[in-house]
Order: structure tokens, then sequence, then C-alpha cells
């Protein structure tokens, strides 16, 4: 990592935390089927977008899921009753955050996340107890890749583009922070990211 480099910045989904919703609709008895009907038509759906980008509310989101899928009214509603079960956080989360600030350096969240899931979940997580500041892309109406979310960060916390690094799973966020100034890192796993961090 270069010597310039002062701040670092993390994606949250699939990063910092597992986004397991599979896993909870196993934990609740669904089907291949209902599984494979969630992936396209609400996990990868439009309306999860516009959940990110906080233009769409979860129950108007539920209403647009249902109307996809009808034949699954139920399943969603359940679903829906405990989203606590979506998600879980890594265990080297925490301990990789307070690594690098012991290390000296600063670490910030740039995450795009439905509203009532971040109040619901990160208050739990135990590394956003410990990091230096944050945007989430729901309350601020906009989301990654559009640059106007890296430079809210950078604005809301006087950082410098090129003293910060970002490290997100997809390559389009990644591309976006390159374009800012950022150094940028595609995640692809946790022994792989200390390598480039240490």
């Amino acid at each position: 990592m270069k010597d310039t480099i002062k701040n670092i910045i993390f994606d949250v989904g699939m990063v910092l935390i597992d986004f397991c919703w599979e896993k909870h609709c196993q934990s609740l008895n669904f089907s291949n089927e209902v599984i494979a009907a969630f992936d396209e038509k609400m996990i990868h759906s439009k309306y999860w977008d516009m959940l990110d980008e906080g233009s769409i509310t979860t129950k108007e989101a539920i209403d647009k899921f249902i109307e996809a899928m009808p034949q699954y009214e139920k399943e969603i509603k359940l679903f829906w009753e405990k989203t606590e079960g979506f998600v879980q956080e890594y265990a080297y989360a925490a301990p990789l955050v307070k690594e690098l600030q012991d290390e000296g350096y600063r670490v910030y969240l740039l995450s795009n996340y439905p509203l009532d899931m971040y109040k619901l979940h990160w208050p739990t997580f135990e590394f956003f107890k410990l990091v230096d500041g944050y945007v989430v892309s729901a309350p601020e109406k906009m989301k990654k890749p559009d640059k106007a979310i890296y430079e809210l960060l950078c604005t809301r916390y006087a950082l410098t583009a090129s003293e910060c690094i970002f490290i997100d799973d997809r390559q389009e966020n990644v591309d976006a922070a390159i374009a800012v100034g950022m150094e940028s890192v595609l995640f692809t796993g946790y022994d792989t990211l200390r390598e480039v961090l240490f």
C-alpha cells in the first residue's frame, strides 16, 4: 500500500458482512424454487436498487415483489418479517478495523444499503462502533457507483481522494472510486485483502 494512503474506506455488504438472504430463506424452509424466484425478482430487481437509493419504502418494495410473484405472497411477507436474518457480520471485520486504526489509518464505510435495514442492522455490527465515519446510500438518496456519493464522503470528513483506498466487491464501484481519484481494490477475500493492506 502506498505511503500516501491515510484512509481506508470499506464497502459493507459481502466485505464486512455476509448478505446471507439464501440462508434466511432456508431457515424458513423455503423451496429451491422460491429461492430462485426471489433471486431473480427481488434481490436482483430494480426495486432492490431503489431501496438502496432510498427512492422507495420497504412497504412499497414488498408490494412490488408481491406483484411480481403473487404465488409467493405468504413467503415474501414471512421473509420480510425478520430482516435481521438477512446478514451476519464476518468474524474478521471488527478486528481488522481495529488493527488498521492501531496502524494509524482512519477507517470509513461507504455502502449501498436500504434505509430500514441500515437502521436495524448497523447498530448491531461491532465494526460500526469503531469506524471514524460513514455514508449510507438510502438516507442520502444516492448510491454507488454514482461519483457524487464518493465525493460526499470526502467532503463530509475532509478527506483527500488520493489519500484514500476503497475496497468493494463490485468492479463498477471500484472503477468509480478510481475515477474520483482514490486507490481502489476489488475484494475477493480476506486473505488477499490483507496482502494489500499490510
